[in-house]
């Protein structure tokens, strides 16, 4: 979510900076706050008012004290700050939070916050995609030296704020604004994206829970995103059928209900019972 998220702000806020250089007009800030505003916060809203709803008839009062906090902070899209003051994300409670994968959320929104005043700042003091990429490198080795070096002494900080997550999203940027300029021929994409995806799903499959993260092996995830964005093969039977593109048009309202259904498997004390969980996965 990071990479793809950093790729296509870049690109939208990129191209209307390039409109806006030939026709004379300024990029549209509120526009583009809007925009997003629109993608994001109605699907939000319906969640946390759904799980509000519900948490009142079933919730001992101290939970739903909880939830409302949660609700609160996740709308004003900061719940990571909220988490990394309460508690780390696989703890023993990590189960009894129904919003908690919404930190993610609130990372991306602080990204989106700041990415277009950085761009609109770069391209008035030095017009161009290759400047702007050049000083989105610096970012991204700043974040990313952050990130290895406070992973193993503030994990919790690490994992959850914006400064240590922002290389991530930083990389899909640079992607979109350096990927164009390599001459690949077909072989090589569909080498460059078959390794993408073995990153991404070795280390789903590999990496211990238990390891610090994000730190130097959230590199592999982050790597594996971005091959497969420099791929770019629109005919790919991983990301161009209909299917594929089906789930990645879906991905946001599976996103925002897929933390509910696993806490709420666990508050029935189902999580142990495959057909529930197969039921969970189908919801």
């Amino acid at each position: 979510f990071f990479v793809i998220s950093g790729f296509l702000m870049t690109g939208i806020i990129t191209n209307s900076l390039d409109r806006s250089s030939w026709s004379g007009k300024s990029f549209f800030l509120l526009g583009f706050y809007l925009a997003r505003a629109r993608r994001i916060v109605p699907a939000l809203a319906v969640l946390c008012a759904v799980l509000l709803a519900l948490g009142w008839f079933v919730m001992p009062t101290p939970d739903y004290r909880q939830l409302g906090q949660h609700a609160a902070t996740a709308l004003a899209f900061l719940s990571n700050v909220k988490f990394w003051r309460e508690a780390g994300y696989f703890d023993a409670t990590s189960h009894e939070k129904w919003l908690l994968h919404t930190w993610s959320l609130s990372v991306e929104w602080q990204f989106y916050l700041i990415l277009p005043l950085v761009l609109v700042l770069l391209w008035r003091l030095w017009p161009g995609r290759r400047a702007m990429a050049g000083w989105l490198v610096v970012g991204f080795v700043a974040s990313l030296v952050l990130s290895i070096v406070v992973t193993p002494l503030r994990p919790t900080a690490a994992f959850y704020l914006l400064p240590t997550r922002a290389w991530e999203m930083l990389a899909g940027g640079l992607v979109f604004l350096l990927a164009d300029r390599l001459p690949l021929v077909a072989i090589w994409r569909r080498v460059l994206e078959l390794a993408g995806f073995a990153l991404i799903l070795g280390s789903s499959a590999f990496i211990d829970p238990a390891a610090q993260w994000p730190g130097w092996l959230a590199l592999l995830p982050v790597l594996g995103a971005t091959l497969v964005l420099t791929a770019a093969r629109q005919g790919s039977l991983w990301t161009g059928t209909r299917v594929a593109q089906w789930l990645g048009n879906a991905s946001y309202s599976i996103y925002l209900w897929h933390w509910p259904v696993v806490v709420g498997l666990a508050y029935a004390e189902w999580l142990d019972e495959p057909p529930a969980v197969l039921a969970g996965l189908l919801a």
